[in-house]
């Protein structure tokens, strides 16, 4: 154990008392004038030195915080606090890999430091790292209820309380997305309007990314006589066909990625938009801080994220009757808008590659097939001892996932084994190009879903391609898609409740061929005339929810909560 620092001489330890004043009061550099004469007579007091470092650090100077850092933990190797600010001054740089690490060193000595959660748990979730999975989850819940440091909102969904979702959002958007002087834009013109209802779309994803591939054809299918639609890029232009295909779907594309915020909301307040529609939420990207600003007089979240914004500044929140139902409410700063089957729009032409042979993809000829191809980061510990159960009732199953990040298959091979389940059975799908990737999804046999945060996209590919899907719905928006998109083609009755019914159903099914071909039939026959794939009907009912908005606006009317019929 380091040893604490021997006590200042008087004259040193009253300069110590001026400096941390200084410091609290914010006045950095009179601090570090202070700092700096105690170090020359006690230049290896880490008390001191980290003090120093604090302010530099304040001061937007991290490099000499990490040196200050560094050095008073020569003296303290064991100060967690010492690991936590030079994760901090990391962080502040970008270097990703470094913070990490140095909040590893916090949390191993204090699992308590505030903001160690929102550093680690995506770190550890996102390679299937699963050391102190238990305690960071409780410290994003601690920090979304008020207790600690703000979590940063999408880790909470990882835990299935849509109240404790709203408290963390809430939290975040007042601790980091609220201008200091919000501007001020006169929408009157629009409230005036008649015409096409102006709508933009604003994302970091335009690109080959999950939003995208759903979005592309309702952008397609609008109805250009009654909306004119923009596309506002606020993320990287990758080159991509997929990006191509949005700049060509679209009446506008404007790209402000190197835009300030406060750039972007004037150049849509100046584009006249009626319905300014967020497809971030609080995913990795986003810009949320411009529609604090307001610059459009109806605003809107939709897609990319499942759950609140928590923003008093967002009017609606688009959802359908299962992800969303009205008596969830209390649980959203937004106004609830139900679309009439599923929420999620899904183009019906992906093009599908040639199917490959089960040898290409490391598939046993004979084996069953369980598949789970979410990303590693909606899978936790709990859900995948369940899947080593499922597997060790079904001799000759292998479990097929897609390969991750670096450490993340050797990760779940070790879990595996722990679970005594033989890590030959686990089969990982190299990345590629979506048409190959839905080409190959056909050899497998039953799709097993993550919980809380279920399949989205990913399910929706599945049930495309014929794969029946068990999953497990809860409270909240995130662990509810699989079972709305599973109801459009007649599969509704494959999600369960418990982690009991879970694995039991999946077993069941996978030991029965007559019962698994009869909902394999059931979900064929369901495909051609379901909602879920209808994209022309699908763009006709949000463009009603569009209308009802831009109804409400004109009219003076404050937002309030709706369905949209179907046609």
């Amino acid at each position: 154990m380091s040893q604490p620092p021997p006590p200042l001489p008087p004259a040193l330890a009253k300069l110590l008392y001026d400096g941390y004043q200084h410091q609290l009061r914010g006045q950095y550099e009179d601090a570090a004038r202070a700092y700096r004469k105690i170090l020359k007579t006690a230049p290896d007091h880490a008390d001191v030195i980290q003090l120093l470092g604090i302010c530099r650090a304040r001061q937007g100077r991290e490099l000499e915080a990490i040196e200050l850092y560094r050095k008073a933990l020569t003296r303290r190797p064991d100060d967690a606090k010492l690991h936590y600010n030079l994760a901090l001054a990391y962080g502040a740089l970008k270097r990703e890999a470094e913070e990490v690490a140095a909040m590893g060193e916090a949390f191993a000595r204090d699992p308590s430091l505030p903001l160690a959660a929102n550093v680690l748990f995506p770190a550890r979730r996102g390679t299937c790292d699963w050391r102190g999975h238990d305690r960071l989850l409780e410290n994003l819940r601690l920090g979304a209820i008020g207790q600690s440091a703000p979590s940063i909102p999408f880790l909470t969904l990882y835990l299935d309380d849509p109240a404790m979702h709203l408290a963390g959002a809430r939290r975040w958007v007042e601790a980091e997305k609220q201008p200091a002087r919000p501007l001020v834009f006169d929408h009157a013109a629009r409230r005036a309007a008649t015409g096409p209802i102006r709508v933009a779309y604003v994302s970091a994803d335009f690109r080959i990314h999950p939003t995208t591939h759903l979005i592309a054809g309702l952008l397609e299918r609008h109805d250009r006589s009654r909306f004119e639609i923009t596309a506002v890029s606020i993320g990287p232009d990758d080159g991509s066909p997929e990006r191509a295909r949005v700049k060509g779907a679209v009446d506008r594309f404007i790209d402000v990625e190197k835009a300030s915020t406060e750039d972007i909301a004037r150049q849509i307040a100046g584009l006249g938009i009626d319905i300014a529609v967020d497809l971030m939420g609080h995913t990795q990207g986003e810009r949320m801080a411009l529609f604090a600003h307001r610059p459009a007089p109806v605003q809107v979240g939709f897609l990319g994220y499942p759950g609140t914004s928590g923003a008093s500044f967002f009017d609606y929140v688009i959802g359908d009757p299962v992800v969303l139902p009205f008596s969830d409410a209390p649980f959203y700063s937004e106004k609830i808008v139900q679309l009439p089957h599923c929420y999620q729009p899904n183009d019906p032409d992906l093009p599908v590659a040639e199917p490959p042979g089960r040898a290409a993809c490391g598939l046993p000829e004979d084996a069953f097939v369980f598949v789970s191809f979410n990303a590693a980061w909606k899978l936790d510990p709990d859900t995948f001892s369940s899947f080593a159960r499922i597997l060790a009732a079904v001799p000759g199953s292998v479990l097929w996932l897609l390969e991750g990040r670096a450490g993340t298959d050797d990760n779940l091979r070790r879990e595996a084994a722990r679970r005594g389940l033989d890590p030959s059975r686990l089969v990982f799908a190299p990345r590629v190009p979506l048409k190959e990737h839905l080409a190959r999804i056909g050899h497998a046999d039953i799709f097993l879903d993550t919980f809380p945060y279920t399949a989205h996209t990913t399910a929706s590919d599945a049930l495309r391609r014929g794969v029946p899907i068990v999953t497990r719905t809860g409270r909240s928006f995130a662990s509810r898609v699989a079972d709305s998109l599973m109801r459009q083609v007649g599969v509704g009755d494959l999600a369960t409740l418990t982690p009991e019914a879970f694995e039991a159903l999946a077993i069941a099914l996978a030991r029965d061929p007559a019962a698994l071909a009869e909902v394999r039939a059931r979900l064929q026959a369901g495909l051609p005339a379901s909602p879920l794939f209808a994209v022309d009907l699908y763009a006709r009912h949000i463009e009603s929810a569009y209308e009802t908005m831009a109804t409400r606006m004109r009219a003076g009317a404050p937002p309030e909560a709706f369905a949209v019929a179907a046609l």
